[in-house]
């Protein structure tokens, strides 16, 4: 299957939040179609090991699988990656350094600082040549950067240069503006403009949140490729509460006809 990587090279690719770590919520947005999930460990309850769950069902699905990690060491991205994960994506890039590091777990040297074994699915428990598995993993494994902060940023060129992915996170960043659900406050809007431009500069692919299908549209109008759309968990909420307000509606409706 073709790296998810080269596929955002040449287009838009949707993926979801996954909140609940089961292997059957991962059969179902597998079916549902979508490119990746983003298995989400800084906000949801996700322990490192039903994360590795969930790489696991993603694998056997062919659905890419990229880990948000609140705060990445080298251990738990080696593990997460070598179980099968697809990238690692990192909150609250606010720095060179931040980026810097983040790309830096990710990588072998030279580049980077990971650790090297073949004994994983990638490397086919010891079956592939180190050369071959090296080659495959440098150039395969996503480095995605949330920049969702007023500070930093900045120069946003030098912040943007070690990620493959600048996932701009609207919420967060139009909180930390002081405008709580305006994400077209024109503070806001002019910071992710000039995201949007740096990124053109340095070849990053640019990435968002949104929570419906006329946005992520909008997104991809803007040339956006890595989108985000809402969570399974969210949707299930929105879901079941239309459920139990129309059921609620059908029985007043039921009453009255007596």
């Amino acid at each position: 299957m073709e790296s998810l990587k080269k596929r955002l090279a040449l287009r838009s690719c949707f993926g979801t939040f996954l909140k609940v770590p089961r292997w059957e919520i991962v059969d179902v947005l597998a079916l549902a179609g979508y490119d990746f999930v983003i298995c989400d460990m800084e906000h949801a309850q996700i322990s490192e090991v039903e994360a590795r769950e969930v790489i696991h069902a993603c694998v056997a699905n062919e659905l890419d699988v990229v880990v948000r990690l609140p705060e990445p060491t080298q251990g738990v991205v080696n593990r997460l990656i070598e179980a099968g994960a697809s990238g690692i994506q990192m909150p609250r890039v606010r720095e060179v350094a931040d980026a810097t590091l983040l790309r830096r777990h990710v990588q072998f040297p030279p580049v980077g600082w990971r650790s090297v074994s073949t004994a994983n699915r990638g490397g086919e428990y010891g079956n592939v040549p180190l050369s071959s598995y090296l080659s495959a993993i440098q150039t395969a494994v996503l480095v995605v950067g949330q920049l969702e902060t007023r500070e930093g940023h900045r120069p946003f060129d030098a912040v943007l240069e070690p990620l493959d992915v600048a996932f701009i996170g609207p919420a967060d960043l139009s909180v930390d503006y002081g405008a709580v659900d305006r994400p077209d406050d024109p503070s806001v809007v002019a910071h992710v403009s000039a995201i949007e431009l740096a990124a053109g500069r340095t070849g990053t692919i640019m990435g968002t949140f949104v929570t419906s299908p006329e946005r992520a549209g909008a997104a991809v109008e803007a040339g956006y490729r890595y989108i985000a759309v809402g969570s399974e968990l969210s949707r299930m909420a929105s879901s079941e509460r239309g459920l139990v307000l129309g059921l609620r509606t059908a029985g007043r409706i039921g009453v009255a006809d007596v």
